[in-house]
């Protein structure tokens, strides 16, 4: 049967591979195992934890203090010119201009009138700028498949546009260098898949903070822990999700349908979770704060609930620079519910162009903006249906996000709920065969879904035999690596 690939899954984005998408032994002409790799900013590499990791950490530590955001500025350059040579000059440029607008654009709280209006006429045409080239690549990705995004386009615009917000607003501190500025866009622990850090965050950081013992001894841990989530986590869920897209949704029984999408809501957890850790555990072995990105979010008791839970930065971004601005709750239920649907159509559109992206906000728009008028509190106050009602729904709603075509998705919901008749089952006991395959990795995945496995690791963190563990552990996710094909971060190019 033929099936297009999950476009945040499998081999990637139309299901060209890895090597094809960065270009690796065709634009940059090297392979991988020379100096230029694709996977420079591919976290779960052996040649970035082996190579560019350690030589990028080196070149901080020696450059005196004064000097670390200038190497942080030109190393992280290097490293996106490495995994995306024909795009580098685009980050360049959109740093170069949002640096000289923002300076234009700050200090709204004094001046005349017509002073305030040209600030504001300036912030207008640099966030302009800034959404009309994602929205040009994300169209033109739409329009035509070999239209590559930028890596990291969606998370670097939006930083940029917070720059300019914050400038305007006078949270921005517009005397920074140029360097300073440059290095917060740029910085490669995040610029490929974020979290999406506010400039007043790594401002201390960047203006010449020396990096603590203490810090780089977390950071490191923090990258372990991210490696594990992904390597012996996700990408051990993600075999089973893309045996069903092999088989065929038509071709599934209820049961394993159901255990597909439970299994692929894990998956994209740990793999996001995974990537959120090793990004600021290496922000934090250079001095960066910590950013708490997810909070154990299947422990919510509400979609709401949820997304305050997952992707904070991005969740706090909306708010901060669209729902609040837009009126947020200030206006009455009704304006509060069109800010909602406002917010979680943009939410759906950033995360990808197709129909499902679009579908996918727009139905967890409706959820949390019923939550909101209607049942939400009622909900709340029954602890276990609520937490029944978030693993049921949850994973229904990544089933829109994981399935491009609608078709497909179709047959999937079909098989979801089997009253809708899409044919006999094929194998009516196939979920005997798929759980007695992965049972080990899934039980290992609800366990750490557990908040009290973290409040234990928090407490224990600093024991000889927690070190130890995640010693054999980190090792361990080096051997499956080291035997498997490079298989990158779901939201890698976003």
């Amino acid at each position: 049967m033929s099936r297009k690939s999950c476009r945040l899954g499998g081999t990637g984005i139309g299901g060209r591979s890895q090597r094809e998408r960065t270009g690796v032994g065709n634009v940059s002409g090297l392979e991988i195992g020379r100096i230029f790799s694709g996977n420079s900013l591919v976290f779960s590499s052996l040649e970035f934890l082996f190579r560019f990791l350690p030589a990028s950490l080196l070149f901080f530590y020696v450059t005196p203090v004064k000097y670390r955001k200038v190497t942080l500025f030109f190393e992280s350059l290097f490293l996106y010119a490495c995994c995306e040579p024909l795009y580098v000059s685009l980050l360049l440029a959109l740093t170069l201009l949002n640096y000289l607008t923002g300076r234009r654009t700050a200090g709204t709280a004094s001046g005349t009138e017509g002073e305030k209006a040209g600030k504001k006429g300036w912030l207008i045409l640099s966030v302009g700028v800034n959404l009309g080239v994602l929205v040009f690549f994300k169209a033109g990705n739409l329009l035509n498949d070999n239209l590559l995004l930028p890596l990291g386009i969606s998370f670097y615009t939006f930083k940029l546009i917070s720059w300019q917000a914050d400038c305007y607003r006078g949270k921005a501190d517009v005397s920074a260098s140029f360097w300073q500025m440059g290095a917060y866009i740029c910085m490669f622990p995040q610029v490929a898949s974020g979290p999406i850090m506010r400039y007043e965050d790594a401002r201390e950081a960047l203006s010449g903070k020396r990096v603590r013992p203490e810090d780089v001894e977390e950071g490191l841990r923090l990258l372990i822990l991210g490696l594990l989530s992904k390597v012996l986590l996700a990408d051990r869920l993600g075999i089973l999700w893309a045996d069903l897209q092999t088989i065929g949704f038509e071709s599934i029984s209820t049961p394993l349908a159901w255990l597909g999408a439970f299994t692929y809501s894990l998956q994209l957890y740990f793999d996001f979770e995974g990537y959120s850790l090793m990004a600021v555990g290496i922000g934090r072995m250079m001095g960066l704060p910590y950013l708490d990105n997810f909070r154990q979010p299947y422990m919510a008791v509400s979609v709401s609930d949820f997304w305050r839970r997952w992707h904070i930065t991005l969740g706090s971004w909306f708010r901060d620079y669209v729902y609040i601005p837009l009126g947020g709750n200030r206006k009455g239920r009704l304006r509060q519910a069109g800010n909602l649907a406002v917010v979680w159509i943009l939410t759906g559109l950033w995360h990808g162009n197709g129909p499902n992206f679009l579908l996918w906000g727009m139905v967890l728009g409706s959820l949390i903006i019923a939550e909101k008028l209607f049942y939400g509190g009622w909900m709340e106050k029954r602890r276990i249906l609520c937490h029944v009602y978030v693993w049921l729904l949850l994973p229904l709603t990544w089933m829109i996000f994981a399935i491009p075509d609608l078709n497909e998705l179709g047959i999937y919901f079909a098989r979801l709920f089997p009253f809708f008749g899409v044919g006999e089952t094929l194998n009516a006991h196939d979920i005997g065969k798929y759980l007695s395959m992965y049972w080990q990795v899934l039980a290992g995945g609800i366990v750490c879904c557990v908040p009290g496995v973290c409040t234990l690791y928090e407490k224990w963190k600093r024991k000889w035999f927690v070190t130890l563990a995640l010693a054999l552990l980190f090792w361990a996710a080096v051997f499956r690596l080291s035997n498997a094909a490079n298989n990158p971060f779901l939201y890698f190019r976003f």
